[in-house]
Parts: structure tokens; sequence; C-alpha cells
């Protein structure tokens, strides 16, 4: 399967609405339902944090004594997988049709008699 191509029409999305919109993905060609596989979602995910991981480190290593030279290190590294985890996505996004959501039930059931307390009419 292509990156980023719906598996119906074989149209390609654009990377930016599979990143933006990967919870509520429509084709823009046939109009179906999409979703990223898995596997592309924790790739992402594990280089992002990978990366988090790394920049952290390093800039712990470097920091100086000042009073909040603890918390830029953690800073460098949120900023390292928000920019990597996502730009990994654009470019190993795999999709899939969306599975049918089971509809569920909507089942009316009329209350048992004897157990409608509270109304103003019982006395």
């Amino acid at each position: 399967m292509a990156i980023r191509k719906c598996p119906y029409c074989l149209k390609v999305v654009p990377a930016g609405t599979v990143v933006a919109h990967s919870y509520d993905l429509v084709c823009p060609g046939c109009g179906r339902p999409l979703e990223v596989a898995g596997v592309s979602r924790n790739l992402a995910i594990a280089a992002g944090l990978a990366a988090g991981a790394a920049v952290y480190f390093f800039a712990a290593r470097n920091a100086s004594g000042e009073m909040l030279g603890w918390l830029l290190p953690m800073v460098y590294g949120f900023l390292a997988l928000s920019i990597v985890a996502p730009l990994v996505l654009m470019l190993t996004a795999d999709l899939r049709l969306k599975p049918e959501e089971a509809i569920p039930l909507m089942v009316h059931e009329e209350p048992a008699a004897g157990h409608g307390g509270g109304h103003a009419g019982h006395h």
C-alpha cells in the first residue's frame, strides 16, 4: 500500500490533512471515512518519544545551575516530541477504511408498576 493513499479509490490524501484530522479523516476523492493504521501511529509516537528523550538528556547534561535550569530540558524534550511525531506520521501514514461503528440500539422500556416514586399524582 502506498503512503497516504485511500485504499478504495487510491487518491492521495494530503499530509497535513492526515495529521490534522487523523481521527475524523475523510477521503477527498470518494468521501469514505478513513483511519491511520495502528502501526503508523505507533511508529510516529516511538520516533517522537525517542527524539524527545534524546533532546531531554542532551539538554539536561548541558543545563546550567540556574533557578529554572531543570525546566528547560523538559520543555525542549516536549517540543522535540511535538515536532517529530507529526513529521514521522506525515511520512509513514498508512490509511485504511474505517470500520463501521456499531449502532447502539435504542430500547425504550416502560417503568414497572410501583416504581414511579416521586410523582405528584401518587398518594
